[in-house]
């Protein structure tokens, strides 16, 4: 049987991916029919997943900062996080 190794609400501005790997973030993002909303957040720290997008013809259309109050840690894996969370 096999098990569950990604996970979308949604490919948005407004909602979140998890994925074990990067190429699981890139087959989710490959298979969206749209971004709704502005796009979708994509941390460019995931350098791969970042290059992958940009050879694809998808664009940066506004780079922002994560700030946080008190300690980050950040997340294993590949995410997409939402403006929501």
């Amino acid at each position: 049987m096999g098990r569950i190794t990604a996970y979308a609400g949604d490919i948005a501005f407004f909602a979140h991916a998890v994925a074990e790997t990067n190429q699981g973030l890139e087959a989710m993002i490959g298979a969206a029919q749209a971004f709704p909303g502005p796009g979708f957040l994509l941390p460019t720290r995931n350098h791969e997943v970042f290059e992958w997008c940009l050879d694809r013809g998808l664009r940066l259309v506004m780079q922002t900062i994560l700030m946080t109050i008190g300690l980050y840690n950040e997340p294993a894996g590949a995410y997409l996080p939402s403006v929501l969370y």
